[in-house]
């Protein structure tokens, strides 16, 4: 198993109220927890998109429709990408 999240974890962790070092054993753990949530988040997008064999974004979308916090996060997120992506086209 590759540590992918340890670094940025217990930074996350420390700012949503948890001590400053976190145990390794709690970081081990919400990276399994976190791992396991993109997994399925990435099936479920998959499935959305059927029998096209390009996942799009308004396929996570469709998957996170039901979290009205996690789809405003998204849409935020790509309006930002489009801004910067504009911007750097100035230069």
């Amino acid at each position: 198993r590759h540590k992918l999240f340890s670094r940025e974890l217990p930074t996350l962790m420390y700012g949503f109220g948890d001590v400053s070092q976190p145990l390794p054993e709690s970081v081990d753990v919400l990276e399994d927890i976190l791992i396991d949530y993109i997994n399925h988040t990435c099936v479920q997008a998959a499935k959305a998109a059927g029998r096209r064999s390009k996942v799009t974004v308004d396929d996570f979308k469709f998957v996170l429709r039901k979290d009205p916090k996690k789809l405003a996060r998204v849409e935020e997120l790509i309006a930002m990408n489009k801004e910067i992506e504009s911007a750097r086209s100035l230069f």
